[in-house]
């Protein structure tokens, strides 16, 4: 089975004014515990996370929170081969990586 997380659904808002960056180790914990997705990486084959078209900015901490028990649990290849992205041409790909290494390595972005 095939599951979809569209992080447009867990953007921050003040008034209609909607934030374009998703940044923080508080930020990824709450979405990781708001989408389930520790639960979703478990029960399903493939994962499309969608990156909202206005979107310009993903740090490095808030993807190491969002996918620090995934990565610890399958480790990266598994991570790598379930985990899919449809995005606006926002490259996470670095972010991702620093991310990933993090999380194999024990580190943070504090260290």
């Amino acid at each position: 089975m095939n599951k979809t997380i569209d992080l447009e659904n867990y953007r921050t808002q003040l008034g209609s004014v909607k934030s374009r960056v998703f940044t923080g180790r508080d930020r990824g914990k709450e979405v990781r515990n708001k989408s389930n997705i520790d639960q979703v990486f478990s029960d399903n084959d493939k994962i499309l996370i969608i990156i909202p078209k206005d979107v310009y900015s993903i740090t490095p901490s808030f993807l190491e929170e969002l996918f620090f028990n995934i990565v610890k649990r399958y480790g990266k290849e598994t991570f790598l081969n379930k985990i899919q992205w449809r995005n606006n041409g926002y490259d996470i790909s670095s972010q991702l990586d620093e991310a990933i290494e993090r999380i194999l390595q024990n580190k943070t972005g504090l260290d």
